[in-house]
């Protein structure tokens, strides 16, 4: 192996790129001082690894850039490249040729490393190069300093160039380095052991604590089977029964409502009848001090009547012929009464069949105005059921969301044990009179949003509905939400377009707090009153905006539209106006039901009073027929009287005037004594009928308020068992969700349903128990266990990793340190004895011999030199410059004799000595130029003689270096 070439561009005074060729044997370099001829020994240091910048004759790395002169600027960078022929691979690299690249930038004195052209470390170029001869600390590179120092160094100092030679370099590098790692690992194994013994004092408490924590866990998890089971039996069982309390508070309710409407009306009837009695009683009182009067009237009338009767009766019965005129005149008299009295009887008897036929007529249109009454009550009784059951599905719907999502549900249903919950934008949400359908439309599904104060509500909701398995559902935090607004001059189109109504943001109600929910759901979306004028809108606005109508259709972002039929069953806000109207509906049909039956009962005592009637004048008209017949019969026989008196005695007939006056008013007043009996009789009748009707009705109504006792009695304990079981239900509920983050639906499928409750129960009390007994617990012990269990069982087997590692470093340091022993004695006695040899050929005898400082300790000696040139004593502080030079001289070749290296570079090493050392020294060289290729930088003629290739530098151009192939003579003037 051998240096090719070197190449240089941009290092030191090598401003231009300089190729210098080298070839096997002794290379001169010569010229005058600071031409810059020892800027190539610096750029080979330099390239081999030279990190010091005082080593390079410079301040700091950047000074090895080219600096500039008065002709040339400065470099940016400097470059050096060395090629060496490796065909014999003395270099362990897989190429016959192997460049070596170092580059430095001035910017930031950023280094670059090459082999051939690939980057590397500087590490890979030392590694490269070690145990090779070459490198800046080796034999590859002597200089004047070098020499002139080697003698007057200490011992110790010397030992270096030695252990090169020996080649223990790199075992030595090896060793410093597997001390190194011994030194860490001994003090990672220092601190492994401190914190094995720290964690050792850990572990038993901790496997304690776990243990502990462990059971804990145990008992909790069986607490919580079985408790979720028992929760989910008991709160089915009061469910069970609420919902029988509720059939039964609804079943009581409705009866004492009917109960009380029912009491309400026989009240009204019972105070009705009072005053119908009332009335009576003072009709009865006129009508009988009337009828004592028209009696009084008859009973005179009647002894008026009886006196012209038997006035008439004696004449009649007279049989003088004499009174036989006033006979018949008296017979005639009492025919003409007796056909007056038959004729007003008949004219009463067709009268009171009038009236007869007259009630039976008021009868048959009372029984058809109650038929019509009971057929409306019936209708508004149905009515009022079907609203009552509808206004059951709303108050669902509105207060359970029935018709919200399962998610949703599960979030309001837990909202007393989840922090943060506001509601769902429906519930916080009012829309303004007749715009509900456009609130609905431009909400949508949002609706069921659910409205939390932060973010972190939102998450913990959620993570509750991802542990029950509850379903989906949107959260809006306060703090999150962001207004969506419309641009300003978008605004003013809206203003002036027709049909425009504003935001829809205008349109609802709401608590001032969720302004940032209004604004981010209904700030931008624009509200027209029907679909044409949202359509042109829409296109002046150039679809950037949702717009809806009152009547729920839509013009979308972009253009696009919906619209057509919307059912307003499940629209939130209109259900709310719907069951403000089905309530006032359901009350003006209850008063409307309770008419009707006020109406019914007017109609029912009408139908009463008509019946008493009609069964009166049933019983008059009977009566009326048997005095029409007898008055019939009592005409008959006055008429026989009178044409038996009168036959054959016609002359005897006289027309007399008679004056009916008496009878006619006899006939009025027992007419009207009858009409008073027959009234007085009908209302002592209807009164008596009153009278059990209202002692009934006292009765029914005796009964009435004591079921209503009844009915609130139960009404009341139902109620407070209601109560007891939502609370019941609601702790329970509360428990399932706070301590087991629960819903009850999903606690239902974890649950067991052929538990026995009893004695679940007292398993629950027993492990409650087991785990109060066991106090204070850590279940954070389990994870810190496993941790520091881990850990210790990972520094215990690291422990004894690194103790392993310890032995072994320790077993290679005392391998290497044999290796290097071996080679050292072997190499340093070669050394010794070829020092000798060589000192005795360049001083031309004498002695010299190389000694241990501390032959007890080969790998720490220092190097001590005895020399004793012929005629002198071997004191080595004695000599001159020349002898030191030689001395050190006869060490170098020596060195060179036993372990050849590939290049040596001398950089005047023969300047102090005189003609004829110098041309020993050049003779010497040229007996080991066929192993080692020698560059040499001289000034002495006679090495120049011995070069085989000699090279001139000058500076032509002021601070740049040119190298030139030179002949012998040249070379001597360029050195003088």
């Amino acid at each position: 192996m051998y240096l090719k070439r070197v190449e240089l561009h941009g290092f030191k005074s090598f401003a231009d790129k300089s190729v210098i060729e080298f070839t096997p044997g002794v290379t001169g370099i010569v010229g005058p001082n600071g031409c810059g001829k020892s800027n190539i020994t610096d750029a080979i240091r330099w390239v081999l690894g030279e990190k010091s910048a005082k080593a390079l004759r410079g301040d700091n790395m950047s000074d090895v850039i080219f600096s500039g002169s008065e002709d040339r600027k400065a470099q940016n960078l400097a470059e050096v490249t060395l090629v060496f022929d490796n065909e014999d691979h003395y270099l362990d690299y897989d190429a016959n040729e192997v460049e070596i690249t170092r580059r430095l930038y001035r910017i930031n004195n950023e280094a670059e490393y090459y082999i051939n052209r690939q980057p590397c470390r500087l590490k890979d170029i030392t590694t490269l190069i070690m145990d090779t001869g070459l490198g800046k600390d080796t034999l590859s590179i002597i200089s004047q300093n070098n020499i002139n120092d080697f003698v007057a160094q200490k011992p110790e100092e010397r030992r270096p160039l030695f252990e090169e030679a020996a080649g223990v370099a790199k075992y030595k590098a090896r060793k410093r380095e597997s001390v190194a790692k011994l030194e860490r690992t001994t003090n990672n194994l220092e601190r492994v052991d401190d914190i094995v013994v720290e964690l050792e004092k850990q572990v038993g408490p901790l496997k304690r604590q776990k243990e502990k924590a462990e059971t804990y866990l145990a008992y909790q998890k069986q607490l919580e089977e079985v408790e979720v089971s028992v929760l989910v039996k008991v709160i089915e069982n009061l469910s069970t029964q609420l919902k029988t309390l509720d059939d039964q508070i609804k079943t009581s309710d409705q009866e004492k409502t009917v109960n009380d409407g029912n009491i309400l009306i026989k009240e009204n009837q019972s105070e009705e009848l009072s005053k119908k009695m009332f009335h009576l009683d003072q009709d009865v009182n006129n009508l009988q001090n009337e009828l004592f009067t028209v009696m009084k009237n008859v009973s005179d009338l009647e002894a008026q009547k009886a006196t012209i009767d038997a006035s008439r009766k004696q004449a009649a019965s007279s049989n003088n012929q004499e009174d036989l005129k006033a006979k018949i005149a008296s017979l005639k008299g009492i025919l003409k009464d007796a056909l007056r009295e038959y004729n007003d009887r008949v004219e009463r008897y067709q009268e009171v069949k009038a009236e007869k036929e007259q009630l039976s007529a008021q009868q048959s249109q009372n029984a058809q105005a109650q038929e019509v009454l009971r057929h409306e009550i019936e209708n508004l009784n149905f009515e009022i059921h079907k609203k009552r059951s509808e206004k059951t599905q709303l108050v669902d719907q509105i207060e359970n969301k029935s018709n919200y999502g399962y998610g949703v549900r599960s979030i309001l249903k837990a909202k007393d044990s989840l922090s943060g919950i506001l509601g769902t934008v429906s519930d916080l949400l009012t829309a303004q009179k007749g715009y509900e359908m456009a609130l609905a439309t431009a909400l949508g599904g949002s609706v069921q949003n659910i409205v939390t104060a932060s973010e972190d509500d939102a998450k913990r909701a959620i993570a509750f509905l991802r542990k029950n398995h509850a379903g989906r559902a949107t959260f809006m935090p306060l703090e999150k939400m962001q207004p969506r607004k419309v641009r300003e001059d978008h605004a003013l189109i809206c203003e002036q377009a027709a049909g425009c109504l504003g935001l829809m943001s205008r349109f609802v109600s709401y608590d001032e707090k969720i302004t940032p929910i209004v604004e981010n759901l209904l700030g931008n979306i624009i509200l027209a009153d029907n679909l044409d004028h949202a359509s042109q809108l829409s296109s002046l606005l150039y679809a950037r905006y949702r717009i809806v109508t009152l009547e729920g259709d839509v013009v979308n972002v972009g253009g696009s539209l919906t619209g057509g039929s919307m059912s307003k069953k499940n629209n939130a806000f209109a259900q709310k106006e719907a069951l403000e109207r089905l309530e006032k509906a359901i009350k003006k049909d209850e008063k409307a039901y309770n008419e009707k039956r006020i109406a019914l009962n007017h109609a029912e005592n009408e139908g009463r009073e008509l019946s008493s009637l009609f069964m009166q004048k049933q019983m008059s008209f009977a009566k009326l027929e048997v005095v029409v017949t007898n008055k019939k019969n009592e005409l008959t026989m006055a008429k026989s009287d009178y044409e038996a008196a009168a036959k054959d005695h016609e002359d005897l007939v006289d027309d007399v005037v008679e004056d009916h006056s008496l009878l006619d008013e006899l006939n009025a007043q027992k007419k009207r004594r009858d009409e008073l009996s027959e009234e007085i009789q009908a209302k002592r009748t209807l009164r008596m009928s009153y009278v059990n009707e209202k002692e009934a009705l006292e009765n029914e109504l005796k009964t009435m308020r004591s079921d209503n006792r009844r009915y609130e009695k139960a009404l009341t304990e139902n109620k407070i068992a209601k109560t007891k079981h939502e609370t019941e239900i609601q702790n329970y509920l509360m428990r399932l969700n706070d301590t087991y983050m629960m819903t009850f639906e999903h606690a239902k499928t974890l649950a067991d349903p052929d538990i026995d409750l009893d004695a679940s129960t007292r398993q629950v009390k027993e492990l409650r128990n087991r785990i109060a007994s066991l106090g204070s617990v850590n279940t954070e012990a389990i994870a810190q266990y496993e941790e520091v269990s881990a850990r210790y069982e990972e520094l215990t087997k690291n422990r004894q990793e690194l103790k392993a590692a310890q032995d072994k470093l320790l077993t290679a340091i005392e391998d290497m340190d044999h290796i290097m022993v071996d080679r050292f004695t072997k190499t340093f006695e070669a050394i010794n004895k070829e020092f000798n040899n060589v000192f005795r050929t360049l001083f031309g005898g004498g002695h010299a011999a190389l000694h241990y400082t501390n032959p007890d300790d080969i790998l720490e000696t220092g190097i001590d030199i005895e020399a004793q040139p012929p005629g002198k004593a071997a004191k080595l502080h004695s000599f001159s410059g020349g002898e030191n030079a030689l001395i050190a001289l006869s060490c170098l070749f020596a060195i060179i004799s036993v372990r050849p290296v590939p290049l040596c570079i001398l950089d005047e090493v023969e300047a102090a000595l005189d003609m004829a050392n110098v041309e020993r020294f050049a003779k010497y060289l040229q007996t080991f130029a066929d192993r080692t290729q020698f560059i040499v930088v001289t000034h002495r003629e006679g090495t120049m003689a011995h070069c085989d290739l000699l090279y001139g530098a000058t500076m032509q151009q002021k601070g740049v270096t040119k190298l030139v192939s030179v002949q012998l003579k040249e070379a001597q003037q360029m050195a003088s």
